[in-house]
């Protein structure tokens, strides 16, 4: 789906981007410092009260205003913006132009909150606007703003489906204004997307992009200056093979998705190892795994998600393999693919890390529940899971190309976000990023209710606790939604729900197709859905009018999550823009790995005292979360890794046409 405008093609040369820079202890040290006093959310309170009293000004008798005039003066204040910068005074007025056009063309005008969220953005900061506060419409105040001021602009959203619907909710109000609009899906092909991007205003997720913008950089990756000289004279041929006009304007929705949960891995352009002798070699080492045993030859330590080889494994597979040819003569490379062999068999799990769909190994995003599209796994990995399932094996993928997200979206001239939760994760976005987090107050009061969480012993009860909660839900003629951790825990669920005769839908990675026509019945009486993680998020589950009489919306997460972001976000689902709604959290300490001193220290305490009585349940409260923390720490150090690693690897940077 692509909505275009004709523009003149922009000098590939001349592509802005901010250039990354790597500071030493006392500017890193400098930049904390500062960072105090910008995350201080005090810190710009008269501004935002200002600038509201100066739009709600410039609004006065603005409805009588012809469309031709207001339209005429938006693109006057375009102008002066451009020259004059994003002024409080210029872009007040802006606004105002663009919520009565807004309440015109939409039938929907922006509250305060939202003209506050949006004015925040344009600061180049991050607006933490609490769910159903209506994002997508506060984002077309900043996108409109610099996209008249000459700007191109990058939207940036966390899924297909929602870069589509947001895209096609906001086009007739981007078209009122003169606006060309490009949206860029995964099937778009490599000519469609590059008439997207010379568009005013171009929808896209996080991961299509920066592949997009790799796959520039390895056209340029050549660019020494005789062949800049002799670029110069085909710049016509080069540039009609280019994508991005430059990385000027971005508004990230989802924020905390897109720079924190998934920076933990780099964006990789590989390609296929086609070769015979490589394929006998993984299929090789994956026969040879089964002729070792655990703990004489390998440990496997599933809470890091490790195997490891002992001394007398390494002397086994030395053997095993003296008669298989050259490429078992190394010893690093034949324990690394047996290493991957073992890893398939005893880490990876079905409709948890991945899913088989049409005979194909699919990966799933750990933090949404949703198919990674065109991912795979790394050094024979991706192949070892397909022999484990049986599926037609692929050719192995080489690394092209990569970038750490990190890396990528501190290009931006100017970047700024949205999202409900970004709060915990505030010091991170600003270290990193240097985006200082806001929070918006909320339209209107929240009446969402926590009920005390539980925890038990063994998972048998917690479901069961979780079929009666919602059978006495039901009876009041309340809707429930259930958030698992994963594919498989779904499927428990509905199990047991099945058992108790409750009917129900499930939302996880295998029905993403039919997610926002589950979404939209979620909100019925009697109606039961299960999600994984935030399966659904970004869109909003209506009530009807006898679920808001009964009580709202009733979440029930049935584990802490990976985050304590989305716990937050998924009791968010609940009790939207002033509507009726509760969460508790129903938990198990069964299969739950303590790998936290605290979690250690706390388990003895929990056995003694019982988790039924009152000080027990507190102590395997603590415990979760202790354990839910170093998951957090971990995650963290995951994304330092990488960003480290891109650091060390000047020679990937040089893909941007510098070495920094």
């Amino acid at each position: 789906m692509i909505r275009t405008a004709n523009h003149a093609p922009a000098d590939y040369r001349h592509r802005p981007e901010r250039p990354v820079v790597h500071l030493d202890w006392l500017e890193r040290l400098q930049r904390n410092v500062m960072g105090r006093f910008e995350l201080n959310p005090w810190r710009m309170k008269l501004r935002q009260k200002r600038f509201l009293a100066t739009v709600k000004s410039q609004s006065e008798g603005i409805e009588k205003r012809a469309e031709s005039e207001l339209l005429q003066r938006a693109r006057q204040l375009g102008d002066l913006i451009r020259q004059e910068g994003f002024d409080d005074r210029l872009l007040a007025e802006q606004f105002a132009i663009i919520r009565e056009m807004s309440g015109r063309i939409l039938g929907m005008r922006h509250f305060d909150s939202q003209l506050t969220g949006g004015w925040i953005m344009v600061q180049g900061r991050i607006a933490e606007m609490k769910t159903g506060e209506g994002k997508t419409l506060t984002a077309v105040l900043p996108v409109i703003s610099a996209a008249l001021a000459g700007l191109p602009v990058h939207v940036i959203t966390v899924n297909d489906y929602l870069t589509e619907r947001d895209a096609e909710e906001m086009e007739p109000l981007y078209r009122c204004f003169g606006l060309s609009l490009g949206v860029i899906l995964h099937e778009v092909d490599l000519p469609g997307r590059r008439v997207a991007y010379q568009s005013d205003i171009v929808y896209i997720t996080g991961k299509e992009l920066v592949f997009d913008y790799l796959r520039d950089q390895m056209k340029l990756v050549h660019k020494q200056p005789i062949r800049m000289q002799m670029a110069s004279l085909h710049s016509t041929h080069v540039e009609s093979q280019l994508q991005l006009r430059g990385l000027h304007f971005a508004l990230v929705d989802e924020v905390d998705s897109v720079l924190i949960d998934e920076s933990r891995t780099p964006l990789i352009i590989s390609g296929t190892q086609g070769n015979e002798e490589e394929q006998s070699f993984i299929e090789t080492g994956w026969e040879l795994s089964f002729q070792l045993q655990e703990e004489t030859d390998f440990l496997v330590n599933k809470d890091r998600r490790e195997v490891d080889f002992t001394e007398v494994g390494r002397k086994n597979i030395q053997t095993l393999s003296r008669e298989l040819g050259p490429l078992w003569k190394g010893s690093i490379r034949r324990e690394e693919i047996i290493q991957k062999a073992l890893l398939a068999r005893f880490i990876y799990q079905l409709d948890i890390d991945y899913l088989v769909r049409e005979g194909a190994v699919e990966l799933i995003d750990p933090l949404s529940g949703r198919v990674m599209e065109g991912r795979s796994w790394e050094k024979g990995l991706h192949q070892m899971v397909e022999l484990k399932e049986e599926c037609e094996l692929t050719e192995q993928r080489i690394t092209l190309a990569r970038i750490s997200y990190q890396n990528f979206f501190r290009r931006y001239l100017h970047i700024s976000g949205m999202t409900g939760t970004a709060w915990e994760v505030r010091d991170e976005l600003w270290r990193v990023y240097q985006l200082a987090v806001t929070p918006v107050k909320p339209n209107k009061k929240e009446l969402r209710i926590q009920v005390a969480s539980r925890v038990f012993n063994e998972n048998d009860a917690r479901w069961e606790a979780v079929a009666e909660r919602c059978r006495e839900l039901v009876k009041e003629g309340r809707a429930i939604l259930i958030g698992t951790a994963s594919v498989a825990e779904s499927e428990v669920a509905s199990e047991y729900l099945k058992q108790s005769k409750l009917a129900h839908k499930v939302l996880s990675a295998k029905e993403d197709k039919e997610e926002a026509d589950i979404v939209i019945e979620a909100g019925q009486p009697g109606r039961i859905t299960v999600a994984t993680n935030m399966a659904g998020r970004g869109t909003d589950i209506k009530l009807s009018p006898s679920v808001k009489e009964a009580g709202g919306l009733h979440v029930i997460l049935t584990e802490h999550y990976e985050s304590s972001r989305v716990d937050r976000q998924l009791a968010g689902r609940c009790a939207r823009q002033g509507d009726p709604g509760s969460f508790e959290m129903l938990l198990s300490l069964e299969d739950q790995p303590i790998r936290s001193l605290r979690g250690k220290s706390l388990l003895p305490t929990c056995r003694s005292l019982g988790i039924s009585s009152t000080a027990g349940q507190k102590a395997a409260l603590s415990l979760l979360r202790a354990e839910q923390q170093f998951v957090e720490r971990q995650n963290y150090l995951a994304r330092q890794s990488t960003l480290e690693y891109d650091h060390k690897q000047k020679e990937l940077l040089a893909f941007a046409g510098t070495v920094d």
